[in-house]
């Protein structure tokens, strides 16, 4: 089980002062683009495929383990992707390969936003367009402050922060005290979700029944304790309108919310979608997303996987994306504004909602969240959005 990260311990004991803050957001974009070269290397890399295999192999040999990560990653996606393994029946990609890892070291791309944004198609202009991890990680870094947000990295503390639009109940399980508030717990909601506290995008997520799992309460709580630390959620259960895409996962909206100095805006909108026999709704699990008209709450595109599917129909359900209505738009843009508006510090958040009988829920938030969906969707980069954004916006620096 992943434990809290060295930036989660370093925040606690760092003043929430300005000049501290400062330092802080200066230090983790250095330390995430510490793998790029210069921007007059990249052009040339661009242009000669020759210098562009010397970056990736000085880069390889100057940074041995995290390029065997990103070698790793590339092999899994070969293996996962259709349009590769049918390019692998003639090919052997290296050209492919060697791209991905110059589009990593220089720009910070991952391997999957290399191919949901076709970047091998893509000129040196349209690719700097895109948002990589690294570029998204750097907007995190000027937008937010890094101390304050740190409440969005421990699920519990954003449960703690945002209970109002939770409407639901939720624990913590983080030591042998909580054992009388588990069985509580489990006594009202003997069917309900377990999250890792300090996982994200679907990973360490999954619903439970303490009644059918083959253990006592006391052997459950034991070894899920010695794997960490965790938030146990009561079930939500969504409207007939969302569960008309895939009912066997709650599916949600992802919007990401900006605080400027007028107020809330919202570029990014998307549906997200299960698949059958699937509980969580994330892309990278499988899931189907589409892009919403953030103003009308319709969907204004096919629905995208990440695998290379385009589907005009959940293929599910055969619910149509385009044109669905979403349920109550009005009061779910109230519900972002409010949000966004109580934590004016943390000024870039990724916010998943659901719809239940009791109106919009906060599922959770992120603090530095994924931005694949739309880029992948429009098939153009929104780091001019982004950018136009910043400009109305006090920055940490």
């Amino acid at each position: 089980m992943k434990a809290e990260n060295s930036q989660n311990k370093l925040v606690r004991i760092v003043p929430n002062i300005a000049p501290c803050r400062k330092i802080l957001s200066i230090m983790k974009i250095r330390m995430v683009w510490k793998y790029a070269p210069s921007r007059e290397e990249i052009e040339r890399g661009e242009k000669n495929p020759e210098e562009r295999a010397r970056i990736v192999k000085e880069s390889l040999e100057k940074w041995k383990k995290t390029g065997n990560e990103v070698n790793r990653k590339i092999d899994e996606l070969f293996e996962k992707i259709p349009a590769y393994q049918e390019r692998l029946k003639t090919e052997n990609l290296q050209d492919i390969r060697e791209d991905m890892l110059f589009c990593y070291f220089t720009y910070g791309f991952e391997p999957d936003e290399y191919f949901c944004f076709q970047l091998e198609e893509k000129s040196a202009v349209d690719r700097r367009r895109y948002i990589s991890t690294r570029q998204r990680t750097t907007y995190r870094c000027r937008m937010n402050n890094i101390i304050d947000a740190s409440l969005f990295n421990d699920k519990m503390k954003t449960y703690d922060r945002f209970r109002e639009y939770f409407k639901r109940d939720a624990i913590s399980i983080d030591s042998e005290a909580d054992f009388d508030t588990f069985e509580d717990f489990v006594a009202r909601h003997p069917v309900f979700v377990k999250k890792a506290v300090y996982l994200a995008q679907g990973t360490g997520v999954s619903l439970e029944n303490i009644e059918n799992c083959g253990k006592s309460r006391r052997e459950y709580f034991d070894e899920m304790l010695s794997k960490g630390k965790y938030i146990l959620e009561e079930l939500i259960t969504q409207t007939p309108e969302m569960a008309a895409f895939n009912d066997s996962s709650v599916n949600t909206i992802r919007a990401i919310s900006f605080l400027t100095r007028d107020g809330v805006e919202v570029p990014y909108c998307t549906l997200r979608t299960g698949r059958p026999g699937s509980f969580v709704d994330n892309a990278g699990a499988g899931g189907v997303q589409a892009c919403i008209d953030y103003e009308t709450g319709t969907v204004v595109s096919d629905g995208y996987d990440e695998i290379g599917g385009v589907y005009t129909c959940h293929p599910a359900s055969g619910t149509v994306f385009r044109g669905y209505k979403m349920p109550e738009w009005d009061d779910l843009k109230r519900l972002i504004n409010e949000a966004a508006e109580s934590v004016p510090l943390t000024k870039f958040i990724g916010w998943d909602f659901a719809h239940t009988q009791n109106g919009w829920v906060i599922v959770e938030g992120n603090e530095n969240p994924n931005v694949i969906a739309k880029q992948m969707i429009i098939g153009e980069g929104m780091r001019p959005v982004f950018d136009r954004i910043m400009k109305n916006m006090d920055l940490i620096i």
